[in-house]
């Protein structure tokens, strides 16, 4: 069974993202949801560490890491805290919506830079992640546009499709790269010697 790329993975959860931000834009309490969300993917982590700590503390044999045992702990209280109080986050999660977007961006746009001669990527292929970025220095930077959550919220969903759609951009470059370079190299037959070598038959072959 192959290994799941991580890029893979990471590209399925953004598309994921992405496509529920766009559906829910319009709801009030998008961000305490996300919140919360990202309460649980902290509490979660942190429990089942715990739990396999506790384990393996009940078999006398194995001993304990405590210090390890520490930051699972402040992981469970945070992603508590979250849950809980998932008001006292919603302004940082909209920030860190734009960094995001602003991270995601210049990724793409380096990484297109430094591959332009090996992949042979074209000029529109910056276009998305360059708007990427501007969309979340624009949602940083303008109290307007900050103060609208939804439109925010909308901003983000939808540029996290056009990262899903430049990583679908750069995979293809790729794939044809390796086509390419997996491809048998014809040759042409090239006549060495020009003299034709004859058989004599002589009178002692009993063919004759």
């Amino acid at each position: 069974m192959k290994k799941v790329s991580i890029n893979l993975l990471t590209n399925v959860i953004l598309l994921l993202a992405g496509i529920i931000l766009i559906i829910f834009h319009g709801v009030p309490t998008v961000l305490l949801w996300g919140c919360r969300v990202m309460g649980a993917m902290f509490m979660l982590p942190a429990l089942v560490f715990l739990i396999m700590v506790a384990v393996r503390h009940a078999d006398a044999r194995t001993s304990t890491d405590y210090l390890g045992v520490l930051p699972a702990v402040g992981g469970l209280c945070f992603g508590l805290v979250m849950m809980l109080k998932a008001h006292l986050f919603d302004e940082i999660l909209q920030l860190l919506m734009g960094l995001l977007l602003v991270v995601l961006g210049l990724f793409h746009v380096i990484y297109l830079m430094l591959s332009h001669k090996t992949l042979n990527i074209k000029g529109w292929y910056h276009i998305c992640p360059l708007l990427v970025v501007l969309c979340g220095l624009l949602s940083l930077a303008l109290p307007a546009l900050r103060n609208d959550v939804s439109m925010v919220v909308l901003i983000t969903g939808i540029c996290l499709l056009l990262f899903n759609f430049t990583s679908l951009q750069e995979y293809l470059a790729e794939r044809r790269v390796r086509r390419a370079a997996t491809q048998p190299v014809e040759t042409v037959p090239v006549a060495q010697d020009d003299t034709i070598t004859q058989v004599q038959v002589t009178d002692d072959d009993p063919a004759s």
